[in-house]
């Protein structure tokens, strides 16, 4: 670990600089709120990475990008290349910047957010990343949802990953008064230090596993920034919006279920979890019984 109270990569004022890293695959309905969010920012990003990952219609996405006024690469990756593929791609273009943040083109930022961000990083720099209170938004009616969509990825009682305070309502995050540390957080917006990344690159240029494509890679991910040193945080100033795609587990396919099954066993093993052991007998219920 490695721990730095001021940047290292910050522009020739000495202004901390951010890059944003966001995987798009047929996401041209997010945009309007993606891109606003970002040009409303008190402190604009320096830089964002489009990851276009096999969008059947790509000029969609240009044309979108085209009415903002924004410092916006778009980067085509190939067929579906996946979450972790296409992740790791945008952190390679912004990695120079003192930091990073990825950004799912389904969640939106409060206009202080990267302000706010920035400002508690540099005065904790013992903290590797922060997560926001995420609350739910519905892309339909393009209004938020009273509802909680994630503050962090913790634990339940029996040893699942679930997301806190996920499905409560808004005025539960009331209960956040301060920063608070936390085991896990979701990657849907997820703001990191650049150090702290580059002290978990693994195969050579890897931040996500891509043996994962999908699903659990946040988990593996903060295990490892915890494992080198870091601290993670929930900061309750910091505010988002998030379309979740997915509500309940049943709404998987068993391919995706098993996906997930095996990427938890993964990451338990990596990170010396004494939880593999259920890990492996959710795998084996979804392979054996497709539950």
């Amino acid at each position: 670990m490695s721990v730095s109270a001021s940047p290292t990569h910050s522009d020739r004022s000495g202004r901390p600089t951010v890059g944003v890293a966001t995987v798009t695959h047929n996401d041209e309905r997010f945009m309007d709120e993606y891109l606003g969010a970002l040009q409303s920012q008190t402190h604009r990003p320096d830089r964002i990475i489009l990851v276009d990952s096999g969008s059947s219609n790509p000029d969609l996405l240009k044309a979108k990008v085209a009415d903002y006024d924004l410092p916006i690469e778009i980067v085509y990756a190939g067929n579906d290349v996946g979450f972790c593929v296409g992740s790791n791609v945008g952190w390679r273009l912004v990695k120079d910047l003192s930091y990073c943040m990825f950004l799912n083109p389904d969640a939106f930022l409060a206009p202080d957010f990267i302000e706010r961000a920035i400002a508690y990083m540099e005065s904790e720099p013992t903290v590797g990343m922060v997560a926001p209170s995420l609350v739910r938004y519905d892309i339909q009616s393009h209004q938020p949802l009273d509802t909680i969509d994630t503050t962090a990825v913790v634990r339940n009682w029996y040893g699942n990953f679930v997301e806190r305070d996920c499905g409560l309502p808004v005025n539960e995050l009331e209960k956040y008064k301060d920063p608070n540390d936390i085991p896990w957080l979701c990657a849907a917006v997820a703001f990191a230090r650049r150090e702290a990344l580059e002290d978990v690159v693994e195969h050579g240029s890897q931040i996500f596993d891509e043996s994962f494509f999908m699903y659990k890679d946040d988990t593996d991910l903060s295990w490892r920034v915890r494992r080198a040193g870091w601290r993670i945080v929930h900061h309750p100033g910091l505010f988002g919006y998030h379309c979740r795609g997915w509500k309940k587990r049943s709404a998987f396919s068993r391919r995706l279920r098993l996906m997930s099954a095996r990427n938890e066993v993964t990451t338990c093993i990596k990170n010396r979890s004494p939880f593999v052991l259920l890990s492996l007998a959710k795998y084996a219920a979804v392979g054996l019984f497709n539950i």
